[in-house]
């Protein structure tokens, strides 16, 4: 963060990822929202601040980089950025021109709820952003009671082709081990990677995760494909709950650990 945040006037907030997008609105201050970045389409549709979309935004980021020209014109008060997502060189040019800047970067779960309290500073929105920190630090609690006495090895994965998943991400594997799922390509030295089908079936993690919009079924139909040699448990995960740094991430967290360890196949 830089600079301090101004209270005397409604705050025009432009937000470049969709993770603060949605952070925006769990504390309640959507509609001081003015500009948006690419797939900020929850818990609306893209760029729309109410269901039946009466305001829909301008999209002012996107994975080539943010329009510096159509932000000004904004007027904004605060800009969120993502320091893991958004170009540097992006954010230190509107920090050149004087915007109050803040700056995203949890990397795990901690770290997090740590910042939904200094973005509910930012925002002029302390007390939601309290009430939110202590219902996740509650579910963080109940999901470590729950599976303390829970273990199992998994593959995550996002992509069948080509075979692809999480290796050493730091945010996937934190989650995991909240509820004792052991990523086998955790120690992978690049955070995504693609896996050999031969060294799953040679490595036979107990469950595989498929982090994807494909129906269960198909997913299924594709592993049914090895299974004389490997026949693991198998379950999906909503890949937009679980991979945004947002609250979000806790009750489908909470599902997917109630899949791996208790549900049947």
């Amino acid at each position: 963060m830089s600079s301090s945040y101004a209270k005397s006037k409604p705050q025009r907030i432009v937000s470049l990822s969709p993770h603060l997008t949605e952070m925006v609105f769990a504390l309640g201050r959507e509609k001081q929202l003015v500009g948006v970045s690419d797939y900020s389409d929850y818990p609306y549709a893209q760029g729309c601040i109410n269901e039946d979309c009466s305001v829909k935004l301008p999209t002012v980021a996107n994975y080539q980089g943010a329009d510096i020209a159509a932000i000004i014109r904004l007027e904004p008060t605060i800009i969120l950025v993502w320091a893991g997502g958004n170009k540097t060189q992006d954010i230190d040019r509107l920090e050149q021109l004087g915007y109050v800047i803040f700056r995203s970067s949890p990397a795990n779960i901690k770290a997090l709820m740590e910042e939904v309290l200094t973005l509910g500073q930012a925002l002029n929105a302390v007390s939601k952003s309290k009430k939110l920190h202590a219902d996740m630090t509650e579910q963080v609690g109940n999901i470590k009671s729950e599976y303390a006495k829970q273990a199992t090895n998994a593959l995550y994965y996002m992509n069948q082709q080509p075979l692809s998943g999480m290796g050493s991400d730091v945010w996937i594997n934190s989650l995991l081990s909240l509820c004792n799922i052991q990523n086998i390509y955790a120690d992978l030295p690049t955070a995504y990677a693609q896996f050999s089908m031969a060294d799953i079936i040679r490595k036979q993690p107990e469950v595989v995760i498929a982090a994807s919009h494909q129906n269960l079924s198909s997913v299924k139909a594709f592993w049914a494909l090895h299974q004389s040699v490997y026949n693991p448990k198998i379950v999906s995960v909503n890949p937009d709950a679980l991979h945004r740094f947002t609250a979000r991430v806790l009750p489908e967290l909470t599902l997917l650990c109630k899949k791996v360890h208790f549900e049947n196949n």
